[in-house]
């Protein structure tokens, strides 16, 4: 009886974090053409700024991953719509370099082109 217990205790906490993301969309675009990769993922929904450069809003428990060449950016939203970034693998930050910034705004303008829209 009480591994029952437990195994219905443990299927129910695995039901409600796949919950968690189970009502968000999820894209992968990947592109390869033996010069340059780019692989571009992203779960929820993301907002940009007016001009295109950044990212303004990431609904709750989403997240952009963004990668050219060998270079990665990893953004995530929490709860509270804070978002914060990850180059390359580092630590989590939430304000960018100049650097860090530029590359953000050509992973934004990849989207764009590739179809991702306000929305």
């Amino acid at each position: 009886m009480e591994n029952l217990k437990i195994t219905v205790a443990a299927v129910g906490l695995l039901a409600l974090a796949f919950g968690c993301r189970m009502n968000q969309r999820h894209v992968v675009i990947a592109e390869d053409d033996n010069h340059k990769n780019l692989k571009i993922e992203y779960g929820g929904r993301t907002f940009f700024n007016y001009d295109s450069t950044a990212i303004a809003k990431i609904t709750p428990n989403g997240f952009v991953k963004y990668k050219k060449d060998d270079r990665i950016l990893v953004a995530e939203s929490d709860n509270n719509d804070k978002i914060t970034y990850r180059i390359n693998g580092g630590e989590k930050q939430t304000q960018l370099n100049a650097d860090d910034k530029v590359f953000l705004a050509q992973a934004v303008k990849d989207m764009i082109k590739r179809g991702h829209y306000n929305d």
